[in-house]
């Protein structure tokens, strides 16, 4: 699994558009957005392609004017958890 976020810096008078379009995308979730048209998202794949194939669809979205990805982890087995320290 690959989790990832990122900051949508989008044409102000196209957010409203643009928070639909995200919306859309398989594993993407809008969380902030500012007036300035910068939106907070995170983004949960399958794997790294999928998540490489979902900026890109970003990317391509009219009104996005750029993407900045802040953070990104990659888990081999989302399943499996860590047990307690002891």
């Amino acid at each position: 699994m690959n989790i990832s976020s990122a900051i949508v810096f989008s044409q102000p008078d196209q957010e409203a558009r643009l928070r639909t379009q995200l919306s859309a995308l398989v594993g993407v979730e809008i969380h902030a957005a500012t007036a300035d048209g910068k939106l907070v998202i995170t983004i949960e794949r399958d794997n790294d392609r999928d998540a490489i194939d979902t900026y890109e669809a970003i990317g391509r979205l009219d009104g996005v004017l750029s993407l900045s990805m802040i953070f990104q982890q990659t888990e081999s087995n989302p399943d499996q958890e860590l047990s307690p320290c002891k």
